[in-house]
């Protein structure tokens, strides 16, 4: 348990850099976009490590044959997230209350 923790908190130091590295490079504000960011690599992550769903769903409807709309299973979502979902989420929640903080300031 305490090494997934620590790989969590690694993982979320180095997306960190990465964000910060790549706003220098294309020269946008880390402290405006940080948050979205985190936001958007969670979702990916998420989605590509997920099977079921939606859309397995409705591509289930459309292969059946007939009018019988039969579908095969259980088609619910299910998650396969690991460390690297859970520093995501780590720092997406970092930089929402670092977002919040900075705004109350101002």
């Amino acid at each position: 348990m305490k090494k997934m923790i620590g790989m969590t908190v690694a993982i979320a130091i180095i997306i960190a850099i990465l964000v910060w590295v790549t706003s220098i490079i294309f020269s946008f504000p880390y402290l405006g976009w940080n948050f979205f960011i985190g936001l958007g690599l969670s979702f990916i992550l998420f989605f590509f490590n997920s099977k079921g769903g939606f859309f397995t769903k409705s591509s289930a409807l459309e292969a059946s044959s007939g009018d019988i709309r039969y579908t095969y299973g259980n088609n619910d979502i299910k998650a396969n997230v690991g460390v690297v979902f859970y520093g995501s989420v780590l720092y997406t929640s970092v930089c929402l209350i670092h977002m919040i903080i900075l705004y109350v300031i101002d």
